[in-house]
């Protein structure tokens, strides 16, 4: 069937040409059909996978296994379920016996079906091949296997990333175990992200990874002092590092409704920055052209959400007193982005004293450049800077 045709067909609105379909894509086996269906996957709603997937379970017969393990070729996270609950269906001593050897001998894209398939047919056999290809650097077979592991409550893995995030120096290194941490899943591999994200330079991909595994409600119900912090970085991350698609997927409305009612001026300031970049994006259509109607939905009910928030700007001279860097980086970015011209004179008397990092002078020098008052930073006092980097960085913003 030609790749337009399948493609048509599988998301017809007939239920009789959908299943037909179906039932000529599992009786044929066709991995060219299947690698069309896989490779179009992004341009098919997510309600109409669903009913792919669930349809091709409830059609396919064990005499059709083979076709099985021949889609097992390739991978597809939006079809995985397609594969694994196939094998599922139809599981018995001798199929696990296949797919563990498929799982030592076949490719890593049919490894990464078969780590998943043990996640719910727990033959400890797999433990061996689980272990060794947690360290792979195929992501999916990565993943799988650690999802795994944790139905297995297998931890010796774990605690090996662990100790790499703690111990080693590699940024990137790091960032693979925050992977496999997050997908592991428990209570204590979210509590162990959690306490150690916010030192990674890669916190913003940290946070969507954790939040791909632990939704708003359980970070909302176990971790309410971490929800600042998480949306702090959700904000830093939207919309170059984030797509604005994301918004209902990682429930934004939930984490402001949860700022809102839950008042301090770290919570405050958050929101103020929430209100001044979600208008920003529903008002310039460069930003939600390509939005569905169900995100563009979404995003206006953030922001009349948001515009119940009354801004008080009162409580921002005590945040820039804080010795946490989010909340005194936060409070100046409310300072920059309302032009709050009336802080030019605290943040004269932060940068020129010598109670603060440097690091912070950095930050506060960035704010009086943008409000046009640099005029207010005193060379005696950069010259008491010992990091050169900043220091130079400071004397640029000066002119």
């Amino acid at each position: 069937m030609s790749s337009s045709n399948l493609l048509k067909n599988i998301i017809s609105k007939d239920i009789n040409i959908f299943l037909s379909t179906l039932k000529n894509l599992i009786n044929t086996g066709s991995l060219d059909d299947f690698k069309t269906l896989c490779d179009k996957s992004d341009f098919i709603f997510p309600n109409i996978k669903d009913k792919i997937v669930k349809n091709f379970i409830k059609l396919v017969e064990a005499k059709n296994l083979d076709t099985i393990f021949e889609f097992s070729k390739i991978y597809s996270f939006d079809f995985e379920d397609l594969i694994v609950k196939s094998w599922i269906k139809f599981a018995d001593e001798d199929l696990t016996d296949r797919i563990l050897s498929l799982f030592e001998n076949g490719t890593q894209e049919q490894k990464a079906y078969c780590a998943k398939y043990f996640s719910c047919i727990k033959d400890p056999l797999c433990l061996e091949y689980l272990k060794k290809y947690a360290l792979s650097e195929y992501e999916p077979l990565m993943i799988n296997c650690a999802i795994t592991l944790s139905a297995f409550k297998e931890e010796s893995v774990l605690g090996e990333m662990e100790e790499k995030i703690l111990n080693s120096m590699n940024e990137f290194d790091k960032i693979e175990a925050y992977k496999f941490i997050c997908a592991y899943n428990t209570a204590k591999s979210r509590e162990f992200v959690l306490n150690n994200f916010e030192k990674s330079p890669f916190r913003v991909n940290i946070v969507t990874y954790l939040l791909d595994f632990c939704d708003f409600d359980e970070l909302s119900h176990n971790f309410q002092n971490k929800i600042s912090k998480i949306f702090n970085v959700l904000l830093e991350g939207y919309p170059e590092d984030i797509g604005l698609e994301t918004i209902g997927y990682y429930r934004i409305y939930d984490f402001i409704n949860y700022l809102l009612n839950n008042k301090s001026p770290y919570n405050g300031a958050l929101v103020a920055l929430a209100r001044n970049n979600f208008e920003e994006y529903l008002l310039n259509e460069n930003y939600h052209f390509n939005l569905d109607k169900n995100t563009k939905d979404e995003l206006k009910e953030i922001v009349n959400l948001l515009k119940s928030f009354k801004e008080d700007f009162s409580e921002l001279n005590n945040l820039l007193k804080n010795e946490d860097i989010d909340c005194f980086k936060t409070a100046l970015k409310v300072i920059e982005e309302y032009k709050r011209d009336e802080f030019a004179d605290s943040l004269s008397s932060l940068i020129n004293s010598f109670n603060i990092s440097p690091e912070k002078k950095a930050y506060v020098a960035q704010t009086l450049k943008a409000l046009n008052r640099q005029d207010l930073i005193q060379k005696e006092a950069v010259n008491t800077i010992q990091n050169d980097n900043i220091k130079v960085l400071i004397e640029s913003l000066m002119v």
